[in-house]
């Protein structure tokens, strides 16, 4: 499969490029920064930002799905997500690209609301609003979408067991490691089973 990737360089993005070039594919990625990428045979790096038509046109072209690992690290938050859906989904319906699937962050989009919701809304509410703008366009825009919100990221290893669905209720102390996330990300892109969902993930 040849794989498109935005946030390559962030901790769930190196996941992504690392267990999709580990698993045979082919990848594209975006970097501001294309040395912070360590080069591979199979992965093409493309400089530039993800607010740059011609560059997300450039890392969309030739693949055949996308996924976003998009995010800040900062709780001051910004746009990037949702300013990046806003590049993203029209380029892949110029170039006939279908299948996405993006980090979003659990307790945003319709219908989350319960004490998880209200305790991100206080810790993070930038962030928040950005991951609730970011699936307003998705659900508006997208195609073969797929929104996967993780309970709290950790640097713990792959383990390969964690639990997902549409309906998974999380609690605060709920995690799940960026390998876990990563391995579900990969196998959701080339199924069906999750299309036109958001789906949550723990351990």
């Amino acid at each position: 499969m040849r794989i498109a990737i935005f946030g390559a360089t962030g901790h769930v993005g190196r996941e992504l490029v690392a267990q999709a070039l580990a698993s045979g594919h082919e990848v594209t990625a975006l970097a501001r920064d294309p040395a912070a990428l360590p080069p591979h045979e199979r992965l093409t790096v493309v400089p530039g930002d993800v607010r740059d038509p011609e560059a997300v046109g450039r890392v969309i072209a030739g693949a055949d799905g996308v996924l976003s690992a998009l995010g800040t690290r900062s709780p001051r938050g910004g746009t990037v997500c949702a300013d990046a859906m806003r590049r993203i989904l029209p380029a892949m319906r110029a170039l006939g690209v279908r299948r996405l699937v993006a980090v979003g962050a659990y307790g945003s989009g319709p219908g989350r609301r319960g004490a998880y919701r209200v305790a991100t809304s206080l810790v993070i509410p930038a962030i928040m609003r950005d991951k609730d703008r970011q699936e307003e366009v998705i659900r508006a825009e997208g195609d073969l979408w797929t929104i996967v919100r993780p309970a709290v990221i950790t640097g713990g290893r792959y383990s390969g067991v964690y639990r997902t669905g549409p309906d998974l209720r999380l609690g605060l102390a709920s995690r799940v490691s960026r390998a876990d996330l990563a391995d579900f990300m990969l196998r959701a892109l080339g199924s069906e089973d999750c299309v036109r969902q958001a789906v949550a993930i723990a351990s």
